[in-house]
C-alpha cells in the first residue's frame, strides 16, 4: 500500500495525492452496508489492521484552524503521512485545549490528547511566531525581594520567575478520573537562571503542577535561597523520602519563590561539561513532588524547527513509588508541526501508578 501511494504522490502530484488521502479518509469513517457506525479511537491493535495487513492509525484530519471541525480518523499509514504533510492534519486523536495566554509574537496553549480511557498525550503547543518577539528584561518583576537590604532591587539577583504564564488545563483533562496534574506554567528566561554555566542561556520552564496553584501561589519571597521567605525555604527543603526520588535525581537546595524546590538529574548532559539544551526537572514542596518540568533552551527549539535538531521523546525517570495514585508520563517529547508551523512540548505515554 505504501509504495503504490509513493509512487502515485510521483504521478499525479500533491494535490492529487492529497485527494486520494482524503478519499482514503473519507471511506474510513463511512458505514458500510449491514455495519454499525462507530466512533474512531486511539486504540491501534492488530484487529485494526486492513485485510492486506496496512497499519492503521489515528489522525485528527483538520483542514482550517477551527478546531471545532476537526474529526478523528482511522486511516492507513501512508494515507495519514500524506494528511500530514499537506493538511493541517496532526497525529493521534483530536485535541482539547485550554485558553490561551500571549507570549512573545504568538501564544501558549495547553492541550490533551484522550482516548480509550487513557491520556495519550498532555502538554503545551505554541506557534513558531512564539519565538520572536519574547521579552528581553530578566524579568517580569512578579517575584522580588531586596535581599540585601539596600532599599532597592537589582532584577538580576533579587528577581526569580523569569516572564510567566499560567495556564488552565483543558476542561476535559482537568475532570478526567485520577488525573494528578492541575494546572501548568510556562516561564521564559530570557537570560537563563543559575547555576552559572549550566542553565544561565535563554531557554523555557514547562511546568505541570501536581499541587494546587493557590499553594504555589502562597510561596513568598524574601531573603533566603532564591528570593524566598526562609520558613517556605524549610519547608520547600524538606527531604523527599527515598522511594519517592527518581534515580539521579538530586536536592541542591535551589528553592525558589512562588515555586518551590527543584530536584536535578545529574545524569543530564550540562551536569557533565554539555552545552544545555533540555532537561527534566521534578519539583517538590513539603516533602511533595509539586510539578513536573520538561526544560528547554531557545537554541534548542529553533534547531527543531530549523531540522538540526530532531523531533523526538525521551524517557522520564520515575520514582520507585509515586506519593498520589494516578496517571504518569513515561516519556516527555519535543516536536516541531511543520505543517501547521507550531510546537508541542508533551509528555506521553501515561501509565496508572498506585500510590
Amino acid at each position: 500500500m505504501r509504495t503504490k501511494l509513493t509512487r502515485a504522490r510521483k504521478l499525479i502530484g500533491p494535490r492529487g495525492a492529497l485527494a486520494a488521502a482524503l478519499t482514503l479518509a473519507a471511506v474510513a469513517v463511512l458505514p458500510w452496508p449491514g455495519q454499525p457506525t462507530r466512533a474512531a479511537t486511539g486504540a491501534e491493535t492488530a484487529a485494526e489492521t486492513t485485510a492486506a495487513g496496512t497499519e492503521q492509525v489515528s489522525v485528527c484530519l483538520a483542514t482550517t484552524r477551527d478546531t471545532a471541525r476537526e474529526q478523528t480518523l482511522r486511516v492507513p499509514r501512508a494515507a495519514a503521512d500524506v494528511l500530514l504533510r499537506y493538511t493541517l492534519s496532526y497525529e493521534g486523536v483530536c485535541a482539547s485545549y485550554g485558553a490561551p495566554s500571549a507570549l512573545g509574537a504568538g501564544e501558549l496553549r495547553t492541550y490533551a490528547q484522550l482516548a480509550d480511557g487513557r491520556p495519550q498525550s498532555v502538554g503545551i503547543v505554541f506557534p513558531k511566531s512564539t519565538l520572536t518577539g519574547l521579552p528581553t528584561a530578566m524579568t517580569d518583576g512578579k517575584h522580588c525581594y531586596d535581599m540585601n537590604g539596600d532599599g532597592s532591587v537589582n532584577e538580576h539577583t533579587e528577581c526569580v520567575g523569569g516572564h510567566e504564564r499560567p495556564l488552565e488545563l483543558p476542561a476535559q483533562l482537568a475532570s478526567f478520573p485520577d488525573m494528578p496534574l492541575k494546572w501548568a506554567l510556562v516561564n521564559y528566561n530570557p537570560m537563563g537562571h543559575g547555576p552559572e554555566h549550566i542553565y544561565d542561556s535563554p531557554h523555557f520552564d514547562f511546568h505541570f503542577y501536581v499541587q494546587p496553584k493557590a499553594e504555589r501561589d502562597a510561596i513568598r519571597t524574601g531573603p533566603c535561597g532564591l528570593a524566598i521567605d526562609c520558613e517556605d525555604f524549610a519547608t520547600a527543603t524538606k527531604p523527599l523520602p527515598p522511594q519517592y526520588l527518581p534515580q539521579d535525581y538530586q536536592d541542591n537546595g535551589v528553592a525558589e519563590a512562588a515555586m518551590g524546590n527543584h530536584l536535578v538529574d545529574m545524569s543530564s548532559g550540562e551536569w557533565h561539561g554539555e552545552s544545555f539544551t533540555q532537561t527534566f526537572i521534578y519539583g517538590a514542596y513539603d516533602a511533595k513532588i509539586s510539578f513536573l518540568e520538561p526544560m528547554i533552551s531557545k537554541a534548542w527549539l529553533q534547531g527543531v524547527a530549523a531540522g538540526t535538531n530532531p523531533s523526538r521523546c525521551w524517557p522520564v525517570k520515575q520514582p520507585q513509588q509515586w506519593q498520589e495514585a494516578g496517571w504518569y508520563p513515561q516519556e516527555y517529547c519535543i516536536e516541531y508541526r511543520a505543517n501547521r508551523g507550531e510546537y508541542t512540548v508533551s509528555m506521553r505515554n501515561f501509565r496508572h501508578s498506585a500510590a
